[in-house]
């Protein structure tokens, strides 16, 4: 996993903590504080769910902070120990957990999802007419998995934002520039986190994985 390591320290910079476990390690690690949110839960998704919060112990060791509970709100989004904020995101095959002090990043947020293309019937959904008339250009076999890339940098950006302003959009509230270095343009941006209305993403691929990565400083 060294390389999507590299990735990710490189896309997030070196103030932020970067950690990565197997969600399919069946290794149920739980403190008692955060069983009570997966009691009910398959095994599957209590794996994925401790992963998440193996994850999350090892960035904030590596902030040199103390391994800590981490429960989740009741909109399911994580609690993170005062002063930090941070992101967790998982694939069948890949846990990631980011966290950085608050003084030095608002909010931050992380996805990752396999390179696979994007399933024709959710193209329309995922992306504004003007990212269709750009994918369009693009020869068929890459169309699809560049949408996939749009889907992955559009989640990175609702969880980067929605610890600020609780604000839940739909994809069509967000565009991405794609001639413009992956820039999103967030129609719906309130003024008190943004005053430009304009945020950059990162995506890249590797190992057959998409990350993307939004920081909001």
């Amino acid at each position: 996993m060294t390389d999507i390591e590299a990735a990710l320290r490189d896309m997030l910079g070196p103030s932020v903590a970067v950690a990565l476990t197997d969600p399919r390690a069946p290794v149920d690690d739980l403190w008692p504080e955060e069983q009570a949110f997966v009691t009910r839960a398959i095994p599957k998704r209590r794996f994925e769910f401790a992963a998440g919060r193996r994850a999350a112990r090892r960035a904030l060791a590596e902030l040199g902070l103390p391994p800590t509970a981490i429960p989740q709100a009741p909109d399911r989004t994580a609690v993170w120990p005062e002063g930090i904020t941070g992101s967790v995101t998982h694939c069948d095959t890949l846990c990631i957990a980011a966290l950085v002090p608050k003084s030095i990043c608002k909010s931050l947020g992380v996805d990752v999802e396999p390179s696979t293309p994007l399933a024709a019937d959710l193209e329309a959904m995922i992306t504004t007419p003007s990212e269709r008339r750009t994918l369009a250009a693009l020869p068929s076999a890459q169309r699809l998995h560049r949408a996939k890339q749009i889907f992955c940098a559009k989640e990175a950006l609702y969880k980067a934002q929605y610890p600020l302003t609780g604000l839940r959009f739909g994809f069509q509230d967000v565009e991405l520039d794609i001639s413009e270095k992956q820039s999103l343009i967030w129609h719906n941006t309130p003024t008190t986190l943004v005053t430009d209305r304009l945020l950059v993403v990162q995506t890249r691929v590797v190992r057959g994985l998409i990350l993307a990565t939004c920081t909001i400083p």
